[in-house]
């Protein structure tokens, strides 16, 4: 967002707590990206401010609405914790924007992120989504993310060869992972290393709006893509951090469907990318990156 779009999404986020006669001194911005997170002083609450995913995604703010779902199921468990009384949790629209709220967590933004404790933290997540009592799409992003492919133009910065090379391995991924038959369950959805903090209580997943229905192997994925991908992962991690802690939840981070769902990851994000890339230019240098590796090695492995 920009500032001013920034400062209206901080904006409307005060007027839903003033609503419920919650008097906010000072929002602080905490992170403007795919969403807009803003810390509401004095309370011990964090909105988030559906961003440039709104505008790939209807106004309802059904994504959002999954998000408040997965952490009143959790209820504190490895995740945020819940809006605490007497601020409903959302979603709300206000000023045409759609937003939610959690509990403020205390995260150590200088914290390495230990790869064991995390592949540790995340198989405790999936053994508590598993009993998650809401619908949820099946791989969603991977679904999203064909349709994203389907809607760029060379004026993004692939030629009209390129795209419909990637438009055909898309097509092969989604084939081939639906003849693996893998076993679903509920999952995280997004779960890289930006999306998890350290804490005084431990590590703290967040950012549950792509929940969704597949095989635990796509979380790992979305762990390791970015890494193999472009060379290094969110947060500054790299691959052998990456396996490290796919093998500590308990996996082989050679494992032939991992390979192809890190393809899969890498298509999505890549497609998403590119599709907001005019809204958010600073998102286009990686995901032409991201199309060029599927382009040049499709194999999923780095």
């Amino acid at each position: 967002m920009t500032e001013n779009q920034t400062d209206r999404a901080a904006r409307a986020a005060v007027a839903v707590a003033a609503e419920y006669g919650l008097a906010v001194t000072r929002p602080v911005v905490l992170r403007d990206a795919s969403n807009v997170l803003v810390r509401l002083d004095p309370l011990p609450v964090v909105a988030r401010i559906a961003g440039l995913m709104a505008g790939l995604r209807d106004g309802t703010g059904e994504w959002l609405a999954r998000d408040v779902a997965v952490l009143a199921h959790l209820d504190g468990r490895d995740a945020t914790r819940p809006c605490p009384p007497p601020l409903p949790p959302g979603p709300h629209h206000r000023d045409g924007l759609v937003l939610t709220f959690a509990a403020l967590e205390h995260p150590d933004p200088a914290a390495a992120l230990d790869p064991e404790e995390l592949g540790r933290s995340l198989r405790r997540l999936h053994a508590n989504l598993r009993d998650l009592p809401i619908p949820l799409p099946a791989l969603g992003l991977v679904e999203e993310g064909r349709d994203w492919l389907r809607g760029l133009t060379a004026e993004c910065g692939l030629t009209a060869d390129e795209l419909r090379r990637l438009s055909d391995r898309y097509d092969e991924v989604r084939a081939a992972i639906a003849d693996a038959a893998p076993e679903a369950q509920p999952l995280h959805g997004d779960a890289h290393a930006a999306n998890v903090m350290a804490t005084p209580r431990g590590l703290v997943w967040t950012d549950f709006e792509d929940a969704a229905s597949g095989p635990p192997l796509w979380d790992l994925a979305c762990l390791a893509a970015r890494a193999r991908a472009l060379g290094t992962g969110e947060r500054g991690y790299g691959v052998d951090w990456a396996d490290a802690a796919v093998r500590a939840y308990g996996a082989d981070p050679r494992d032939p469907l991992l390979d192809l769902l890190v393809t899969a990851r890498t298509l999505a994000v890549g497609a998403w990318g590119l599709a907001v890339s005019d809204a958010a230019p600073r998102m286009r240098a990686a995901s032409l990156a991201r199309a060029r590796w599927i382009l040049t090695d499709p194999s999923g492995r780095k």
